[in-house]
């Protein structure tokens, strides 16, 4: 007996057809920007002494670093959905790994699978206020991984001197050509594998603080008065 394969709508058929394009844009808009890292304490994944860490970023700030940290095989978690098939094409594309989660599966068994990636030598990215906010209010979903895995999570700000913003919750920003970016990477943070929760709650504002505190810090040296 033959079983029929679903059929998929056009409208997806579409949409997965125009990631190489929009991959294509995402590849030439980063070309005429002007990106400066600031590394202080070698905790990015371009210091080969770098250990496998997680790295923690706001949700707005997603297309900049994606552009950015791509080809470095960076693990990212990402939803089974149709909108996260589209997320995990261009991921795809950019030389990312995905770890697709479901809401079936649970949140704590899409950790353990970012937990095998960073085993495996590869560093883990998450966005705290993801995936539906309140923007820049830190979830603990980075420090339960933290907890999980026994590695550090490493935050880091990003800011761009001229961008288009979204009307989403997140306010999701979109640097325009030519533009100057600045990314502030910060210490990495280890988490105790023995987590209460009220140090589960600490360490969450705490974290939430260095994102912000890192934000700013790239914004200010965007400034004439700044030194990017």
């Amino acid at each position: 007996m033959d079983i029929k394969k679903p059929k998929v709508p056009f409208k997806h058929r579409l949409i997965l057809a125009l990631i190489s394009p929009l991959v294509a844009v995402i590849r030439l808009l980063g070309l005429t920007m002007r990106i400066k890292l600031i590394d202080p304490h070698h905790t990015s994944p371009f210091d080969k002494s770098a250990k496998p860490a997680i790295l923690a970023f706001w949700h707005n700030q997603q297309l900049l670093a994606a552009y950015f940290f791509r080809n470095l095989g960076i693990r990212v978690l990402v939803s089974r959905s149709k909108d996260g098939d589209y997320i995990a094409g261009i991921l795809g594309h950019l030389g990312y790994g995905t770890v697709r989660s479901s809401t079936s599966t649970g949140k704590i068994n899409a950790l353990r699978g970012l937990v095998r990636e960073l085993e495996a030598g590869y560093h883990a990215a998450i966005t705290p206020d993801g995936p539906r906010g309140p923007v820049y209010q830190a979830q603990p979903g980075a420090i339960f991984l933290g907890a999980l895995s026994g590695h550090a999570v490493v935050p880091f700000g990003c800011a761009v001197d001229r961008i288009w913003q979204l009307r989403s919750w997140d306010r999701f920003e979109i640097p325009k050509p030519f533009s100057r970016a600045v990314i502030v990477f910060g210490q990495a943070v280890s988490i105790p594998r023995e987590l209460r929760q009220e140090t589960a709650q600490q360490l969450t504002q705490e974290m939430e603080q260095q994102l912000n505190d890192l934000r700013d810090k790239a914004g200010a040296l965007l400034k004439p008065s700044g030194k990017a």
